[in-house]
């Protein structure tokens, strides 16, 4: 689907391991895309993360309204950008349930 493919990423849910769907190297036009696209059939909301540091992100989530569906790394377009970081944006997208 829109040419965005899945990695599987090991996460820490309350103390417990388990794998998420993560994107790489997608671009916010196909990041736009696939939320208009979910968002036809879910309420969804695109979560931009900051980094504590080169390794761990948190999330934390109301578990009874709120699921992960993915993380994303989204590439930005400039093309003369002061450090890496300018390069890419961490994201997740979530999936608000009633």
């Amino acid at each position: 689907m829109l040419g965005i493919k899945d990695v599987y990423a090991p996460i820490e849910v309350n103390g417990e391991e388990q794998e998420i769907r993560t994107s790489v190297n997608i671009n916010q036009s196909q990041l736009d895309d696939y939320i208009a696209n979910l968002n036809k059939e879910f309420e969804i909301e695109f979560y931009e993360l900051f980094l504590k540091n080169e390794e761990e992100i948190e999330i934390k989530l109301n578990k009874e309204k709120q699921k992960l569906i993915r993380l994303v790394a989204v590439k930005n377009n400039k093309r003369f950008s002061k450090t890496k970081k300018e390069n890419y944006k961490i994201g997740a997208i979530i999936c608000n349930q009633k």
